[in-house]
């Protein structure tokens, strides 16, 4: 049976650690001279009829082993993650730490998964917010409102965020935030040329900035709003909150016209909106602890 030994390294990531016994890797051994049978060609021996002993001299030892660790790596992984629950964020980073033959099979794997999340007291904080109705002049129209309404809910918001993660412990993995800031940078690279009518290049020259430099200001930017998203998301998780089917319908029919929905893929649009429906239920909760 193999045996798996898993630590806990900082930023979300997870080493472990397989020891496949010899027993049990001497079956992958064959199976790889196995497959060499099948590829090599051996002088005197029509392809994939040779015995065994030739090819497997022909091959050597060390081909062999290198066949056998993959197999045995795509066996393994995939039972390890499983009988773990472990989330994978991304491909692995294998080493190999022993291999040799008559002994057991050794490697390592490093893996970035989704970050447990610590929250403190979100409730009190919640009630140290104290709420402001906007201040609305005569002058103000029903749309003025409604714009002030939005922008003090909005900024609340914002506050009640910052105040949350500051008392919330997070190791965002890096590779969340750097999918986030490929994407933001690839986006960039597309839109720049028609949104700007200059190349991306002289778009870096213009706000005298590299792209690294760039991406590092992204990156900042994409920690917290990475950090807010699995706040709320956890916030969700505890109180039990979940959008209903008609909830997200609601919010899909307000936002699409009936043309554009023959065009849109529906199962990408609820799993996409929700999400904004869970945010909004969990700020609403937080929200009754306001100060009144």
């Amino acid at each position: 049976m193999n045996k798996a030994t898993i630590n806990k390294l900082p930023k979300s990531k997870i080493e472990t650690l397989v020891e496949i016994p010899a027993e049990e890797f001497g079956k992958f051994i064959e199976t790889a001279l196995d497959e060499f049978v099948k590829e090599l060609e051996v002088e005197g021996f029509r392809k994939g009829m040779a015995p065994k002993e030739l090819v497997a001299r022909k091959a050597g030892d060390a081909r062999i082993l290198e066949r056998a660790s993959k197999i045995a790596i795509e066996d393994s992984y995939p039972k390890v993650i499983t009988e773990n629950h472990l989330e994978p964020l991304g491909y692995p980073e294998v080493e190999i730490v022993k291999l040799a033959k008559g002994n057991p099979f050794e490697y390592k794997f490093i893996i970035s998964v989704f970050p447990d999340v610590t929250l403190g007291d979100y409730k009190e904080t919640a009630k140290q917010i104290t709420f402001k109705e906007p201040e609305v002049t005569d002058e103000d129209i029903k749309r003025l409102k409604m714009e002030k309404a939005q922008h003090e809910k909005e900024h609340i918001r914002e506050d009640l965020l910052d105040k949350l993660r500051v008392i919330a412990t997070i190791e965002v993995p890096e590779v969340m935030i750097a999918r986030e800031t490929e994407r933001m940078m690839e986006d960039l690279r597309r839109k720049t040329p028609q949104a700007l009518n200059m190349p991306f290049e002289d778009y870096l020259k213009k706000i005298k900035k590299t792209e690294d430099e760039l991406k590092a200001t992204f990156n900042d930017d994409n920690e917290k709003k990475i950090k807010n998203f699995l706040i709320l998301q956890e916030i969700a998780k505890i109180e039990k909150i979940e959008p209903t089917e008609k909830e997200i319908e609601d919010v899909i029919e307000k936002v699409t016209s009936g043309e554009q929905k023959e065009n849109l893929d529906m199962n990408y649009l609820k799993e996409y909106y929700k999400d904004i429906v869970k945010n909004e239920k969990v700020f609403e909760l937080l929200e009754s602890f306001f100060k009144k």
